[in-house]
């Protein structure tokens, strides 16, 4: 491993942790860090280590003290899919959470 490669690898870890660093800076990140247990706060201890920044984002998107009203139109249309909703693309913010919930409860 040449010494090229290693500052690169170094500079790419520091623009990671950088990247980390701002989406902890986050309000919404203090809440639900104060909302977590220790099962989140450790599987969150593990992504940091590995710096993980997508890892991170996703811990924050599927994190279980956020309703449904409080996710992005992307975190919804995320979950959407996930779910199996139908045309979720086309869908805007109260006809995803409607879907959701059904998917979820089955149709009331």
């Amino acid at each position: 491993m040449g010494l090229i490669s290693i500052r690169e690898e170094i500079h790419n870890k520091l623009l990671r942790l950088r990247s980390i660093d701002a989406i902890v800076s986050r309000p919404c990140f203090t809440w639900l860090w104060e909302d977590s247990d220790e099962i989140q706060l450790a599987m969150f201890h593990n992504l940091l280590a590995a710096v993980d920044r997508d890892g991170i984002q996703e811990w924050m998107r599927d994190h279980p003290s956020l309703e449904l009203g409080e996710r992005s139109l992307t975190d919804l249309k995320y979950i959407a899919q996930r779910a199996g909703v139908k045309n979720y693309s086309r869908k805007g913010k109260p006809e995803l959470i409607r879907d959701i919930q059904e998917m979820e409860n089955g149709p009331q």
